[in-house]
């Protein structure tokens, strides 16, 4: 006995028949439903007046003047920005930012937002302080301090995620930052400068600094004296060096360098490549394990194998000791 298994359609006045209109019209008013809502979020910033847009509102402090002689600096994830000032006083201005559902939120989460700044003797404080969480889905409120010095401030700053920037400085401390960035542009002065995974970007006349960062690279213009500079996996790029005394040493990054230079640089899997001045006078020694060696100076005394070479350039008056692990080195003149 054989049994008909085939599909049957369905009759017109089957409740099954209607539910293919009925799914249709549902997705269309479905649609059309995301695309008022997209509207009233991207337009008005709210729903029936409940405010569910994303806002964003700031809120300014006019500067303010001190007399100091040391500057102490703390943020989280504040930008920090510090041009040279004219005159003996230290200013202080501030914007602060904050995000929320509509500008009420926006507004408060600002309010959450503290500068506090005090003063104890010539030590000037001026610290971002937070009160309650106030994060919008990500977007945390933050502060941009903008702050004027004049010449000859001790330094100490510390932000946590933004970035830190300054130009002119003629100052001495510490800038440190966690994952920011930290760019100082014409300045001079005895510094230590320092980031996690940020990069550092100096350019001026320093006068033995101090750079230390564990995942970004250090690129540093103009600096004589003795000069420190540690980064695990980032690059390090040093020129216009006057009469440097080098201690260098990178992980995995690559490092060039010009200019007059002694002291010693050292990497495990980056490069190293250094461009010297005819009229240098110093020992070089370079070794590597697995990497390659070349130079084109004129070197007197040399000696040389497949993973070392050492001479002397001009007087000898200095020493200069690269080593590499698995990289290769390159020395040549300007």
């Amino acid at each position: 006995m054989q049994t008909d298994t085939s599909p049957r359609l369905a009759t017109p006045g089957e409740t099954y028949y209607r539910g293919g209109p009925a799914r249709r019209w549902g997705v269309l008013l479905l649609v059309v439903g995301v695309i008022w809502l997209v509207f009233e979020l991207t337009s008005r910033g709210s729903v029936f007046g409940l405010g569910l847009g994303f806002m964003e509102r700031s809120a300014d402090t006019s500067a303010q003047s001190f007399t100091a002689s040391r500057l102490v600096v703390r943020g989280a994830n504040d930008n920090i920005y510090i041009d040279r000032a004219p005159g003996d006083s230290v200013t202080v201005a501030s914007v602060r930012h904050g995000f929320g559902w509509n500008a009420d939120s926006a507004r408060a989460a600002i309010d959450r937002l503290d500068v506090q700044i005090t003063q104890s003797g010539d030590t000037l404080t001026v610290e971002v302080r937070r009160n309650g969480f106030s994060g919008f889905i990500g977007r945390a409120p933050y502060v941009d301090l903008t702050i004027g010095v004049p010449d000859g401030l001790a330094l100490d700053v510390q932000t946590v995620s933004g970035e830190l920037r300054a130009s002119g400085l003629r100052a001495t401390g510490s800038l440190a930052t966690v994952s920011g960035d930290i760019a100082l542009a014409d300045s001079s002065g005895q510094l230590s400068v320092s980031s996690t995974s940020g990069d550092v970007q100096m350019s001026g006349a320093f006068s033995g600094p101090r750079v230390q960062t564990v995942s970004g690279d250090i690129w540093l213009e103009g600096a004589s004296g003795p000069l420190y500079a540690r980064t695990i996996s980032g690059d390090i790029q040093l020129r216009g060096l006057r009469d440097a005394q080098l201690d260098l040493e990178t992980t995995s990054g690559d490092v060039e360098v010009t200019g007059t230079l002694a002291g010693t640089i050292s990497t495990i899997s980056g490069d190293v490549q250094l461009r010297l001045p005819s009229a240098s006078d110093l020992v070089l020694d370079m070794s590597t394990v697995s990497g390659d060696l070349s130079s084109d100076l004129e070197l007197r005394d040399t000696q040389q194998d497949r993973r070392h070479l050492s001479g002397t350039l001009g007087a000898g008056e200095a020493a200069l000791k690269i080593s590499t692990t698995s990289g290769d080195v390159e020395v040549d003149g300007e």
